[in-house]
C-alpha cells in the first residue's frame, strides 16, 4: 500500500526521497520482498520429488566434475603432443596456437566446471532446505538451478548462431 502511494507522489518529492530516504526504500522492499509471489506449499509428494531430483543432479555434477579433472590430467600429458601437432601444421605460428588452443580449453572447462558447481550447489541447498524447513536455502538453491539455465541457454544460442553461420557458409561456397 506504502509503494502504491509512493508512485501518486510528484517526480520533485521522488527525487527528494531517493537522495534523503535510502533506508526508507530499503525498509519497504525489505517488507514487500518477504512476502511469497505465489502462495505455494511443499507437499510430501512435491518434497520427495525435489528430494529425488537434488540427488540425481548430484550425481550428475559429480560426475561432470570427475569428467573435467579427467580432461585436465589428459591435456597436461598430451600439451607437448599438441605443440609437436601445431608446429608441423603451421611451422609460424605454433607457440601462439598452441597457447590459443590450450587458453581456450581452458576457458571452456573452467565454464563447465562452474555449471556443474551450480548444479551441485543447487542440490545440496534444495535438500538441504527441504528436510530443515528452511526457506532462505530452498531459495538460494533455486537460485543456483535459475543461473545454471541461464548459463546452459546462452551456450544453447551461441552454440545454434555458430551452427547457422557455418550452415550459411557452406551453402555459400
Amino acid at each position: 500500500m506504502l509503494i502504491l502511494d509512493l508512485s501518486k507522489i510528484s517526480f520533485q518529492f521522488e527525487i527528494l526521497l531517493f537522495t534523503c530516504g535510502r533506508h526508507l526504500n530499503q525498509l519497504v522492499m525489505e517488507e514487500t520482498s518477504q512476502e511469497p509471489l505465489i502462495s505455494l506449499n511443499v507437499d510430501y509428494d512435491s518434497g520427495n520429488a525435489l528430494k529425488e531430483t537434488a540427488r540425481w543432479t548430484k550425481f550428475i555434477s559429480i560426475v561432470f566434475m570427475i569428467c573435467i579433472v579427467i580432461f585436465l590430467v589428459v591435456m597436461l600429458f598430451a600439451a607437448t603432443a599438441l605443440n609437436v601437432l601445431f608446429s608441423s601444421l603451421i611451422p609460424s605460428l605454433s607457440s601462439m596456437v598452441g597457447g590459443a588452443v590450450i587458453v581456450i580449453i581452458i576457458f571452456v572447462l573452467g565454464v563447465f566446471g562452474f555449471t556443474s558447481f551450480l548444479l551441485y550447489r543447487f542440490s545440496t541447498l534444495v535438500k538441504k532446505g527441504i528436510e530443515m524447513q528452511d526457506q532462505e536455502l530452498f531459495n538460494k538453491g533455486l537460485s543456483n538451478l535459475r543461473i545454471y539455465f541461464i548459463i546452459n541457454g546462452v551456450i544453447a544460442i551461441l552454440s545454434l548462431l555458430s551452427n547457422f553461420s557455418t550452415l550459411i557458409k557452406q551453402l555459400l561456397h
